[in-house]
């Protein structure tokens, strides 16, 4: 079967135990729910929208990618959701409670490594716990069972200038568990990572993922990270941003790196290129300016 061939099936064409796992996501409860957001910028006539008309439903423990080109306002819509940022219209609900600024029912994990650089891995990971009044003895205990967690214990008194990109990343995923947010939203952050360590830390966040009761909004630009990662997958568009498409997810679970290359995982892929990158019949040519001479020409 060629890739033009391949099709991504709809929920009903989908394998027995993909479509109960979409069945069992359906009925928990709904966590998060963005209704008719709208973000602009400017005034006096000069209004830019950033995306407008979005909505969209996450229920408990579902893993939801948001892909979309650059400057569809992926990144602006979940600083929406974290409290960092204001909406222009619209409302976020967080188990029915409208969102109004930070709060320990969200954490967030950044594409850059925010940890501070002054305390240790531990202390880094305490600091949420301390900020809720807990004692120290209380808050070290915790954050040494998220550090066994993210398999990073003994690292527990290093500073993160003596840590790998990947377990800088382990210890803000950490951190921002250790406060029990009812969802982890996350900016892109592994992609700072080189190609191996990012395959290794998806691989991690997944078994995080399994073991604690949080619902993940990601952020990637990366097609094949969102298909690996998600249960379903909100495509946007951009000029302004909107959401153009809900994706559940066709490739079963437990993934692994054996299912990239199964009719599943290429289907999905495909129809997220026609989103993102969709063919272009003709590319406008550039002016033939030549700077120097080569002295060869290429094609």
């Amino acid at each position: 079967m060629s890739l033009s061939e391949l099709k991504l099936p709809d929920y009903r064409e989908q394998a027995p135990p993909v479509a109960a796992r979409f069945q069992r996501i359906r009925q928990r409860p709904v966590i998060l729910s963005v209704q008719n957001l709208r973000k602009a910028f400017g005034a006096n006539g000069s209004t830019q929208v950033v995306f407008d008309h979005v909505s969209l439903e996450i229920h408990r423990r579902e893993f939801i990618c948001v892909v979309g080109p650059s400057g569809c306002g992926k990144s602006t819509l979940i600083r929406i959701v974290a409290g960092l940022d204001e909406a222009s219209g619209g409302e976020i609900l967080l188990d029915g409670k409208a969102v109004a600024g930070p709060g320990p029912d969200r954490g967030m994990v950044f594409q850059g490594y925010t940890l501070f650089p002054w305390l240790t891995v531990k202390r880094n990971v305490m600091f949420g716990l301390k900020m809720q009044g807990k004692a120290d003895s209380t808050a070290e205990a915790e954050a040494r069972e998220w550090l066994e967690m993210v398999g990073l214990s003994k690292f527990e008194n290093l500073y993160p200038h003596e840590l790998s990109g990947g377990m800088k990343q382990r210890v803000a995923i950490a951190r921002a568990l250790a406060n029990n947010p009812r969802i982890l939203i996350m900016d892109e952050p592994f992609a700072a990572l080189d190609a191996q360590t990012r395959c290794q830390m998806q691989a991690y966040l997944l078994q995080i993922w399994k073991k604690v009761d949080a619902t993940i909004l990601f952020i990637t630009h990366d097609l094949d990270e969102a298909a690996y990662l998600a249960d379903r997958i909100v495509v946007m568009g951009s000029n302004p941003g909107r959401v153009v498409e809900f994706i559940e997810n066709p490739v079963p679970r437990p993934r692994t790196s054996d299912q990239f290359i199964s009719p599943e995982f290429l289907a999905l892929k495909k129809r997220l290129e026609e989103h993102i990158h969709p063919r272009i019949e003709a590319v406008e040519k550039l002016p033939m300016i030549k700077l120097t001479d080569a002295g060869d020409e290429v094609e």
